[in-house]
């Protein structure tokens, strides 16, 4: 047993710790990784956040031509649903009103957002500070009922629609399509 203590004790006293330059080359690559771990996070971040209001864009059209399809409850039915988007990153649901009390026929709907008819805004929903509208190229999409017949702008003519989403920075974007026969994709 006394063998065996002298040789712990020995060999204790003969064995070096760490060198101050081992210790650090090993803290100056903990950092390294670390750093460069925050940074892909950030990234992916961004990307998640542009993913997340895509879709919340896509849900709220899918609501809004939900609300023109089941038009039922209200005591005035109204002459559709639409969604008015707004830069840098604001959209607005509004319950499209005839400018007209007595036209229960919708002939004097202006198929548009008017702001100054307080009666005609339902929601407002703000995307995440970090995120913004590419190239607007359109004000309102509206939703007509029964099938729902989908206007652009108040233009029949227009057959589909793009709404642009991008980071602040314009790293990223995301596209959102949504075509006259009520069709929604994503890009």
């Amino acid at each position: 047993m006394e063998i065996f203590l002298r040789r712990i004790l020995n060999n204790s006293e003969n064995e070096s710790g760490f060198t101050i330059v081992e210790l650090l080359v090993v803290f100056g690559v903990i950092m390294l990784l670390t750093t460069g771990f925050i940074f892909y996070n950030r990234a992916s971040e961004r990307q998640l956040i542009l993913f997340k209001e895509q879709v919340k864009i896509v849900g709220v059209l899918n609501k809004v031509k939900s609300l023109a399809i089941a038009t039922y409850g209200e005591t005035t039915v109204p002459c559709g649903y639409g969604v008015h988007f707004e830069a840098p990153n604001k959209i607005i649901i509004f319950k499209e009103i005839p400018a007209q009390a007595d036209d229960l026929a919708c002939l004097s709907v202006d198929g548009v957002y008017t702001a100054a008819n307080l009666a005609e805004k339902q929601e407002e929903i703000l995307l995440d500070k970090t995120i913004k509208f590419k190239e607007l190229q359109l004000r309102d999409i509206l939703f007509i009922p029964p099938n729902p017949l989908v206007i652009i702008d108040a233009d029949f003519s227009k057959i589909e629609a793009l709404i642009k989403i991008e980071t602040l920075n314009g790293e990223s974007e995301r596209i959102i399509k949504v075509i006259n026969s009520g069709q929604i994709t994503i890009q």
